[in-house]
């Protein structure tokens, strides 16, 4: 149920047909985290195209069944298998789908911005930094005196 083509739509731009190319559609899945094989990788987060996957790294995921697409791109990438997919508890409508390509091109926005860069080395830490190296290089001094 991936959207056609990966490019950011702008808002008003209607969204391609789905690609009758990858068959009929089927009964409408949702994916399912086994709490006791989930490692907390956090790969299939990354992998989820509608961010319908909550949690954090080293720490339980769950899938929010009310947004997953039921795409299974979040499948593959789990190293343990812990994804499976059940059927969904209710057909997608126009408004879920609507929902769901806001939900990816926001997040398609989200990972075209650049990163934000660490803070620059405060002065304390500087200085800080500067005596270790400084303690270091006596340290190194005493040593090759001795020998």
């Amino acid at each position: 149920m991936a959207a056609v083509d990966d490019a950011p739509r702008a808002p008003d731009v209607p969204a391609p047909p789905r690609a009758r190319a990858r068959g009929a559609a089927g009964v409408p899945q949702v994916a399912f985290v086994d709490a006791t094989r989930c490692i907390g990788c956090t790969l299939c987060i990354a992998a989820c195209p509608v961010d319908a996957i909550i949690g954090a790294p080293k720490r339980l995921h769950g899938v929010l069944a009310e947004f997953c697409s039921g795409c299974e791109l979040c499948v593959p990438p789990c190293p343990v298998d812990c994804i499976v997919m059940r059927p969904a508890a209710r057909d997608w409508s126009a408004d879920d789908v609507t929902a769901a390509r806001a939900r990816y091109d926001a997040r398609l926005l989200r990972r075209a911005r650049p990163t934000p860069r660490t803070k620059a080395i405060g002065e304390p830490a500087q200085r800080r930094a500067q005596a270790i190296a400084a303690a270091l290089d006596r340290a190194r001094a005493r040593r090759a005196a001795i020998r």
